[in-house]
């Protein structure tokens, strides 16, 4: 059967297939010669290769502190800090899943006549609960292969915690992922300080500034999914995920709404902020963007 992957591909992968294979413990090293093809070289490097043009950003492998000092306030019980080593990188979206991307992909409108939900294909999907994000994602996996864009061994799917809090600090450790300065959080999140707003639903994506690695909105657009489950404590140590099966999955992110202002205003949009919800709950303060990452990385 004739092979649907570019002639070049095949060749460089043949090429790396006759050196010396890697240490699969050694952070950035893939398990698999073809899988380095896919790595990117710098943090925030960009491509959009997939049949979505979705953008997507390099996120590095590497050490960082997971949760917020007991020094940081608001602080929540739920984020005693932990070390973390993600042995490898991953590619992110660059924004939330759009509801052009959506309707491209899933050919539905999941967020059509429910309430406080303002029009526009760049606003972000909402109104999709943690399996119909799971099920864009293995959509996207599945037509990506069939179109040979991409190779066995990589997928998409959802973030785990850390992962999301990784991409989110983009290498700071700061309240923000701008700094501590709370005054500035308008330069790149979407909030009402009031505690009250009707555009529960989010705005368009990217309109804000993005962080260090060119994400945009991971302060306040609205609620992300993530692939862990809820646990109390943050997991910590190397590629860390809570599989176990519980009653509620991991969001972060922050939104704009009066849901998401009630209890401590601005400091919501912590980068160290955490919160969950049942899998099968869907609102329009609720979307997802995706992760591009090595099935290793599952």
């Amino acid at each position: 059967m004739k092979s649907s992957w570019p002639v070049a591909f095949v060749v460089a992968a043949i090429a790396i297939l006759r050196m010396t294979q890697a240490n699969s413990d050694e952070p950035g090293k893939a398990p698999t010669a073809v899988g380095d093809l896919m790595r990117g070289k710098d943090a925030g490097q960009v491509r959009d290769d997939n049949g979505l043009k979705m953008k997507l950003v390099w996120c590095p492998p590497g050490k960082f502190t997971m949760g917020s000092p007991e020094t940081e306030t608001p602080r929540l019980s739920n984020e005693a800090q932990v070390d973390v080593n993600l042995t490898r990188g991953f590619w992110f979206g660059k924004f939330e899943v759009t509801r052009s991307e959506w309707k491209q992909l899933m050919a539905t409108e999941p967020w059509k006549g429910k309430s406080v939900t303002d029009e526009g294909d760049e606003f972000p999907a909402v109104w999709v609960n943690r399996q119909d994000a799971m099920d864009f994602c293995r959509k996207l996996t599945k037509d990506e292969r069939r179109a040979g864009r991409m190779p066995e061994g990589w997928e998409y799917t959802l973030p785990t915690e850390a992962e999301w809090e990784r991409a989110c600090r983009a290498g700071t450790e700061t309240r923000f992922n701008f700094g501590d300065d709370r005054s500035k959080l308008g330069e790149y999140a979407w909030f009402d300080d009031t505690g009250f707003t009707r555009a529960g639903n989010g705005h368009p994506v990217g309109l804000k500034k993005p962080n260090l690695w060119g994400l945009h909105d991971m302060h306040g657009n609205v609620w992300e999914w993530c692939r862990d489950c809820y646990a109390d404590k943050l997991p910590g140590g190397r590629d860390p995920k809570v599989t176990e099966q519980d009653t509620e999955c991991v969001i972060r992110g922050g939104c704009v709404g009066f849901w998401c202002h009630k209890t401590e205003g601005v400091d919501n949009y912590r980068s160290a902020r955490r919160s969950s919800l049942k899998p099968s709950y869907a609102n329009q303060h609720l979307g997802f963007r995706v992760a591009f990452s090595p099935t290793g990385n599952m």
